[in-house]
């Protein structure tokens, strides 16, 4: 059931976007905030530690985002969030119960509920499916085509990582890493296919690998760098051997993260993958959201 809401709240941030006319890459939730009334305001400097807040007095909102990073991805990303608290049916009233005003890290790193569906709905209005499939099938798998997907979109290379293993049809797996330790993974419906596979959890320890070699030098994350090794299926996930992958590995500066993307041109396609989830979800849209804010 959780992972069917947090599909929801993507596809209520695609029809956010479409709504307010947004056809083509990139999407501009400030334009978003502005037409419903909502002002949109950095981050005072002494506050720290959060990407962004929203606070509700009655019928109008102020968003407040995080420029410490000096990354307008990311800032869109955490503007985006915070739309999905005023967006996303139930949000406003919890924040009202907690005193109208809440603090967010836009990261994918949260395990609330709340959070979790913002983030969701962030990567559906800044990279709807239709735009990022048609982007995704014309880029170079792997590393190279999520970091062009970020800057067309103008999002976070994170948020872009995820949306791509949620929308290739391609397999790929998404890693992002602290130190030697998991923080999240997110697979491809086609990378799920590639045999039984264990799950990579929250805090788990990184295999021996170039991710974990990386990580070993605090600079090669602080100063962005690349990297890119051979590995195998089985290194990662304890699934079958001999399944030859791309391990390519980008640090996330001062965000502190470790991105890692798994993915290889030698392996087929699904090509019925996009088709059936969109015949599932079609239907998830109207019943559930509410237009009214």
């Amino acid at each position: 059931m959780a992972g069917f809401r947090l599909k929801v709240a993507t596809r209520l941030g695609e029809k956010i976007a479409l709504d307010f006319g947004f056809e083509s890459f990139p999407v501009c939730p400030r334009k978003i905030a502005e037409s419903r009334d909502i002002s949109v305001e950095a981050k005072p400097p002494e506050v720290t530690g959060v990407s962004g807040a929203i606070i509700l007095a009655g019928d109008s909102a102020m968003i407040i985002y995080s420029t410490e990073l000096q990354n307008e991805g990311f800032e869109n990303f955490s503007i985006a969030h915070e739309l999905g608290h005023w967006f996303l049916p139930g949000h406003p009233e919890e924040i009202a119960k907690a005193g109208g005003m809440h603090l967010s890290r836009a990261s994918f790193t949260e395990n609330t509920s709340i959070e979790l569906e913002a983030d969701h709905f962030a990567s559906g209005l800044l990279m709807p499916s239709r735009l990022t499939r048609n982007l995704l099938g014309e880029s170079q798998i792997g590393l190279d085509g999520i970091v062009q997907l970020a800057g067309v979109a103008k999002t976070s290379i994170t948020a872009a990582a995820i949306r791509s293993a949620e929308c290739c049809p391609y397999p790929v797996a998404v890693i992002v890493s602290k130190g030697q330790k998991i923080a999240y993974a997110f697979l491809s419906e086609a990378f799920k296919s590639l045999g039984r596979l264990s799950f990579l959890r929250k805090g788990d320890p990184l295999p021996t690998s170039a991710t974990s070699r990386f990580n070993a030098t605090p600079e090669n994350v602080r100063l962005g760098r690349r990297s890119t090794e051979q590995t195998d299926l089985s290194i990662w996930f304890d699934g079958p051997r001999d399944i030859e992958l791309d391990e390519e590995v980008l640090g996330l500066g001062g965000y502190g993260y470790t991105l890692t993307v798994l993915s290889s041109e030698e392996l087929p396609e699904d090509p019925t993958e996009a088709d059936d989830e969109d015949a599932q979800l079609e239907e998830s849209w109207k019943p559930r959201f509410a237009y009214g804010r």
